[in-house]
């Protein structure tokens, strides 16, 4: 059995404490908060690009700029800005409140449209999961888990 890494072991921590909190990542701590957003986020996207990404409802469904503010705090700047660009393209406001709008905009694209490409650059990104591990350990005081 493979160990886990400190960002597994944070991660673990954090879904515990966002569950005591009632599910809101907002109410957690930014290294907490950070971890909660991407470490969902990141996965969604590897799983299916932006697609899957604006496809999915959150239990809370927070603005993405929460999730885009997440990027920049770990240093995925680029991540951070294809989401931002994604975002801007939705014809209407508030498109993290509007799952079905989000999916009807999506279905009158071509698959080759930019902003479809703007998640296949992060889909599968190795980097964002390093630099989330690496935020995570810079940030061990908020984790109190055993680092190793």
């Amino acid at each position: 059995m493979t160990e886990k890494s400190f960002l597994d072991r944070a991660a673990e921590y954090t879904y515990k404490e966002l569950d005591r909190l009632g599910g809101d990542p907002t109410k957690l701590d930014i290294p907490l908060q950070t971890v909660a957003v991407l470490y969902t986020v990141q996965a969604i996207i590897d799983n299916g690009s932006f697609q899957y990404l604006f496809e999915s409802n959150f239990p809370i469904n927070v603005p993405y700029s929460v999730f885009i503010d997440a990027y920049r705090r770990i240093g995925s700047i680029g991540a951070a800005e294809r989401l931002e660009k994604a975002v801007a393209m939705f014809p209407f406001a508030n498109p993290h409140a509007d799952q079905q709008q989000r999916v009807k905009f999506m279905e009158t694209l071509e698959e080759d449209d930019g902003f479809f490409e703007l998640g296949n650059e992060v889909c599968g990104d190795e980097k964002v999961w390093l630099a989330l591990e690496d935020y995570a350990k810079k940030n061990a005081a908020a984790f109190p888990i055993a680092v190793n």
